[in-house]
């Protein structure tokens, strides 16, 4: 069995990612993998984001993969959709495989039979057309919420800091369903997203990629 390596940009979706990975192990009676994680400064994250530059991003997250090798891990996850942004690079300057959450999600659509997959997520996501490319490969269409503002205020205001207003959550199930009217699932592109929206909650197709990556890494990691 592979160890696995978690490049965690945020932690509230890293805690996901990291149990989510433990839970579905349970799920099919099989034993837990190592796992070696690494956080890297988020401060210096988000200022390359605010800041459009790629180079930031580039160098923090294969060190921090390059960190989780050097711990043993074998292959590594980025437990954080925005990031994807420049997965290419990322791959050419990481030390051992990466899987792409990207590919994850997209090929779980299409599996799904969707035609077209609304997204929400940061501006960075949705700006960036981060699903396009994958979605499009498969014969799919990315659909985007109008309600951004919403939506980036929620995830970097509140969600990564572990906080849940009503209030919110409320506006968040509400783009959603909105976004749903005009596709045939919702991709949770932000791993945060997840800490509150769910099908039981939205009442309508969601693809939870903080939980289908953690799946992929448990499949890659047993071979």
């Amino acid at each position: 069995m592979k160890t696995i390596g978690i490049c965690i940009p945020a932690i509230e979706g890293g805690v996901i990612t990291l149990q989510e990975i433990g839970r579905e192990a349970a799920r099919r009676s099989i034993a837990y993998h190592q796992i070696v994680t690494h956080t890297p400064i988020y401060g210096d994250l988000e200022q390359g984001l605010k800041s459009d530059d790629n180079k930031v991003r580039v160098e923090l997250i294969p060190d921090s993969i390059n960190r989780t090798a050097k711990a043993g891990a074998e292959f590594a996850i980025i437990s954080a959709n925005t990031p994807h942004i420049v997965f290419d690079e990322i791959v050419t300057q990481s030390n051992i495989p990466v899987l792409s959450i990207l590919d994850v999600a997209a090929n779980y659509c299409k599996i799904q039979g969707y035609k077209s997959v609304g997204i929400l997520g940061t501006s960075w996501t949705v700006k960036n057309g981060l699903y396009n490319g994958p979605l499009q490969k498969r014969g799919m269409a990315a659909v985007y919420d109008t309600d951004q503002t919403i939506v980036m205020d929620a995830i970097l205001h509140e969600l990564i800091n572990g906080t849940f207003l009503e209030k919110t959550t409320g506006e968040l199930v509400r783009i959603a369903k909105e976004l749903a009217t005009r596709c045939d699932g919702v991709i949770l592109g932000c791993t945060e997203l997840s800490l509150i929206l769910s099908e039981h909650s939205c009442g309508v197709d969601v693809v939870d990629t903080t939980r289908l990556l953690s799946h992929a890494a448990l499949d890659f990691a047993r071979g």
